[in-house]
């Protein structure tokens, strides 16, 4: 049974403010892959804590990658971009089992793209993230996101929001700068590595 992929809605958590907000990456800092930031990452129910965060590469896929699975009609012409990341927890929060990695893309077109998600009954293992384990302060772990693009456009960057509180808020845009001005990484200069062609790393 052919498994099908959806796209991913924008997760939006409730509770206090943040509280390590002078220690994160400045709102709307652009980085290359394979450069690392302090973001804030959400406890479910719990506070907002610091993590370093690092989008190790941004590749190019194909739509062979997907055989065997089902694609919404208006992606059809669209191909798989995986931006794969490493994390470290800063916090003394234990974020064990966790999913750690609020991603957005943003197209060649600079329009944000929500992430794709192969639902669970699939065995694709092109883009993975397993959950964390022991993950306590200095720990780390690593994962993947994959976006769907138009088979004429190209992913231009990886963006990471976080998640907003807006329960004791005043002002969550405010209170949240990265969640409205995301930290942003674009694919490290390769001169060596072609761009365009599918199946090849353009990090």
């Amino acid at each position: 049974m052919k498994t099908s992929i959806q796209i991913a809605a924008t997760l939006v958590a409730l509770s206090a403010a943040p509280a390590f907000a002078e220690t994160y990456a400045k709102a709307g800092s652009e980085l290359r892959a394979g450069e690392a930031a302090t973001v804030p990452h959400l406890v479910p129910k719990g506070p907002e804590v610091p993590i370093e965060l690092k989008v190790t590469a941004i590749e190019e896929g194909s739509k062979s990658d997907l055989a065997g699975f089902e694609i919404p009609a208006d992606l059809r012409n669209a191909r798989p971009y995986y931006v794969r990341y490493e994390y470290t927890n800063l916090s003394d929060e234990d974020l064990s089992a966790q999913q750690i990695g609020a991603f957005v893309g943003i197209d060649d077109r600079d329009q944000e793209q929500a992430p794709a998600l192969a639902m669970s009954g699939g065995s694709f293992t092109k883009c993975m993230t397993p959950p964390a384990k022991g993950l306590t302060k200095g720990q780390s772990g690593k994962g993947c996101v994959m976006f769907m693009i138009h088979e004429n456009g190209r992913l231009a960057a990886a963006a990471y929001k976080g998640h907003y509180r807006s329960e004791g808020s005043a002002n969550t845009q405010a209170d949240y700068p990265i969640y409205y001005n995301p930290v942003k990484w674009t694919p490290a200069a390769s001169a060596s590595a072609p761009t365009g062609s599918k199946g090849v790393v353009v990090q």
